[in-house]
């Protein structure tokens, strides 16, 4: 990925476990990433840290170099290597060339045209049992994510130094080339957050990403604007954010939900404290002041480089250091004053760490001294740093020459005007530049010649422009020496003050950095509370239970694009079966949710019903109460989630030599790998691409070994085959739940389209019809396909022959066949002895009797 940071990082241990972690959202680095990378780095504690040559930023005062190679102040190596080893198809040929499954497993031979195979006989009996590169990786596509290109190129870093380890113990004979072979390859997720993958996000919107409508911010670069926020959960919170800090804080917190009770509790505690009526004043003024607030981090480290102004003339001094730093000062102490005001703050543990990192005296102290030197008007007005008046004699007394030479100048010019003939009408004047110090200039004539250059050899041409000479005389070398660069030395003199100023400002780095991050986490919680009053969200009940229970619950997204929205209830209870619970039902009834803890959900019903929005919203409520927001329900019990797995939508792409079908295949094995007694799992419509027993029997199989398991997972499942429950192929059990999206039907109505209405209600039980033949009227299919689907749906259900009724001619084709014979034949007798044309006798048609075709 171009223009990517890459970071893995592995354990040397015995028994060797090697993990891979990777960032494939990092843009050159920035100071999030670097947070990202230390509370992986303290969770794994790596032995050896791999990065790419890419990375354009390393922490100079941790990784400096020691003479014996190694880095000081570090608890694990760090080894920078070359891109290449980071790449996608590299990576993928090192983990095809592992066995990556026990040589007894049951395994398929996977031909593509450039496999180098023409013919069957090609493949050895010693070589079944295996498969080539491309089986190998859909086998492993099963348990890691392979569509993470950064992930993959990563692992292929970690195996190629591995490989070198190998070589090199294995030459020098030194410990056990054993310790260095890949025992498992694993995905895992940070401690203390959900799992949650790409299929995850995308399913359920929570980030999307979208093409910038400015052309001039597409395309790659450091800072990336090429894509913008589209239509998802986290563009719904984030425009209520105002700081940068708090805008990347809140991205992380929507991708990497919680599992930690106490961190839940304390945001939804915060977002509560801050909602309350007496608190709107303090909220009012945080995000008032927060507006203000920028991201110290980057701020600093150009202070520590001496860049104080950066892009001033373009961007304006308010977005330079020292305009950024006496706003979070002022600002600041705007925040603490806030806080301090908040009734009911006092449990909060974000408010407290606040009041004592933003500490009012210290932000007054950096305010004062910027204050005290800065001239913020002048340094506005000239694009630069400017220093207040009475700070330095000498730089005043500089000063005042300065603002003196337009008088100076403009008396040397009369001077030197008296001495140019009469006779010549043209204008002289006296210049100043800095750095080329004191100049005469003179506007050139026709030729492109000085109008004048002086009665004697004292006037020296220094340079030319488009319409001016410049030249020195021995006036201009006088006030060169007398007054020298003048305004090259009011700078200097002011850098140096500056600079002293800068010293004393970093001083109180950490402090500035420490208060700017806990902005942050105000701003992204703020966020949260703010985006729960405009949305009406309200707060969950976290408990320890394994429970999903929630009462009029709403898709975040869904409803805010149509004028009314169905809330529905949801109840499933995951883990282990209790004892004493009641038997299993023999018939395949509804079961009654006052009786059993179901800990799977079936629908079925019509298509366009709401199945898949009713499985997105129950999921996206988990995932919000994990987050630490508010959730878009009436009441909401959620017991915690570890992850949420998703098969619903296939990411097709002609890049790849799978089909759907394979897709869902692959995407469906990676999940039941993954799946524990406290996740969340949604299939929708599962086995549709393939034979309609075989996909039957899949999802099937695949819903009774999740109700079979003893920590039995929270399943919603989704499915239009009907033969599964019609035919007792999945026995019902207390653990099993049916329900349907309520429709009603209209017979009375002669318009296919209007004979149904979809109320969006969820309702316990089975319904065995998916309308799909108003489905299709409803989206413009032809009436005769859709009259002719319906008859040959009738024939089925009464259990006839199709085969037989699709040969049999309609009345149309048999009317034009009959025309053709007439044609043929043209004789009536040649009709008599026909008697049957095509089957059918023609005289049982009306109008085309014998007599009337002769």
């Amino acid at each position: 990925m171009r223009g990517s940071t890459y970071w893995e990082i592995y354990d040397l241990l015995v028994p060797i476990q090697l993990t891979v972690v990777s960032f494939a959202t990092f843009r050159p680095w920035s100071w999030k990433n670097g947070l990202t990378m230390g509370l992986v780095i303290v969770q794994t504690k790596p032995t050896v840290l791999l990065t790419s040559s890419r990375v354009d930023y390393l922490n100079t005062k941790q990784n400096s170099e020691q003479e014996d190679g190694t880095y000081r102040y570090l608890p694990y190596q760090l080894d920078i290597r070359p891109s290449q080893e980071f790449g996608y198809s590299a990576a993928t040929n090192k983990l095809a060339a592992r066995e990556v499954a026990a040589v007894h497993e049951q395994r398929i031979k996977f031909l593509v045209p450039h496999s180098g195979l023409i013919d069957p006989d090609q493949i050895d009996d010693e070589s079944l049992g295996f498969t080539l590169q491309e089986g190998r990786l859909l086998h492993m596509a099963s348990s890691i994510d392979m569509e993470n290109t950064v992930t993959v190129g990563c692992a292929g870093a970690v195996l190629a130094y591995l490989q070198r380890r190998r070589t090199t113990e294995s030459m020098t004979s030194i410990g056990s080339v054993d310790n260095f072979q890949v025992r498992s390859v694993e995905m895992f997720s940070l401690t203390g957050t959900m799992f949650v993958n790409k299929s995850t996000l995308l399913s359920l919107q929570i980030t999307e990403s979208e093409s910038h409508p400015s052309m001039l911010n597409q395309g790659p670069g450091k800072k990336s604007f090429s894509s913008k926020e589209g239509l998802s959960v986290y563009g719904l919170f984030q425009r209520f954010a105002h700081t940068p800090q708090g805008r990347n804080l809140l991205r992380q917190l929507f991708v990497r939900p919680s599992v930690e009770m106490d961190t839940i509790r304390d945001r939804h505690e915060f977002i509560t404290v801050y909602l309350r009526q007496d608190n709107y004043n303090a909220l009012d003024k945080l995000v008032k002041s927060l507006k203000h607030i920028k991201n110290l981090r980057p701020v600093m480290i150009n202070l520590r480089k001496g860049i104080s102004t950066g892009s001033a003339k373009i961007t304006g001094f308010k977005t330079t250091v020292w305009a950024t730093l006496l706003a979070f000062a002022f600002y600041g102490i705007d925040i603490h004053d806030a806080l301090k005001e908040t009734s009911g703050g006092n449990l909060l543990s974000l408010r407290t760490r606040a009041l004592r990192t933003l500490e009012a005296a210290q932000l007054y102290r950096v305010g004062r001294m910027i204050q005290e030197i800065v001239d913020i008007d002048c340094s506005e007005d000239q694009g630069r740093t400017v220093v207040k008046p009475g700070l330095d004699r000498e730089l005043d007394r500089m000063k005042d020459t300065y603002d003196g030479l337009n008088d100076l100048l403009k008396e040397v010019a009369i001077e030197i005007a008296t001495g140019i003939p009469e006779s010549l009408d043209i204008d002289v004047n006296v210049i100043y530049f800095p750095q080329l110090g004191f100049n005469i200039a003179v506007p050139l004539d026709d030729k492109g010649e000085a109008s004048y250059s002086g009665i004697a050899d004292d006037w020296e041409l220094i340079f030319i422009t488009e319409n001016r000479a410049y030249f020195k005389d021995f006036r201009m070398r006088e006030m060169d020496e007398s007054l020298g660069d003048i305004y090259g030395l009011i700078c200097e003199k002011e850098i140096e003050i500056v600079y002293d100023l800068a010293q004393r400002v970093l001083q109180y780095e950490e402090a500035l950095i420490e208060a700017s991050e806990i902005c942050g986490q105000i701003d992204s919680l703020l966020a949260m509370a703010q985006a729960s009053s405009f949305y009406k969200l309200v707060r969950p009940r976290m408990v320890k239970e394994n429970v999903i229970k929630i009462e009029g619950g709403r898709h975040l997204l869904q409803e805010l694009t149509i004028s009314s929205y169905v809330p529905n209830d949801t109840f499933l209870v995951g883990g282990r079966l209790e004892p004493g619970s009641p038997a299993s039902q023999a018939d395949g009834t509804a079961l009654s949710e006052a009786t059993h803890d179901p800990s799977m959900l079936i629908l079925t019903g019509p298509n366009y019903s709401g199945k898949s929005v009713y499985m997105k919203q129950v999921a996206l409520i988990v995932y919000l109460a994990q987050v630490g927001s508010f959730v878009p329900a009436e009441r909401a019990e959620i017991g915690i989630t570890d992850k949420i797995l998703v098969k619903m939508n296939s990411q097709e792409s002609v890049s790849k030599i799978q089909s759907t079908f394979m897709n869902d295949l692959q995407q469906i094995s990676f999940d039941l790998r993954q799946v524990t007694g406290r996740s969340l799992l949604l299939i929708d419509e599962f086995g549709k691409g393939t034979n309609e027993s075989d996909g039957i029997g899949l999802a099937c199989g695949i819903l009774e070994h999740l109700l079979s398991l003893e920590d039995a997972p929270k399943v919603i499942a989704a499915t239009h085959f009907h033969e599964i429950f019609e035919n007792a192929f999945l026995r019902s059990r207390p653990r099993l739940q049916f329900g349907h999206m309520e429709v009603r039907l209209s017979e009375e109505s002669h318009q296919m389209e209007d004979q149904i209405t979809y109320l969006y209600n969820f309702r316990l039980g089975r319904s065995n019809k998916s309308f799909g033949t108003i489905c299709a009227a409803m989206n413009g299919i032809s009436p005769a396909i859709v009259d002719r689907a319906n008859e040959l749906a009738a024939l089925s259900a009464r259990g006839e022959n199709l085969v037989a009724a699709c040969t049999m001619l309609s009345t149309e084709e048999t009317r034009a066949l009959a025309e053709a014979a007439l044609l043929v034949g043209c004789v009536s007798e040649g009709f008599s002895k026909l008697g049957f044309i095509g089957g059918v006798r023609l005289g049982e048609f009306k109008g085309y009797a014998p007599e009337s075709l002769c």
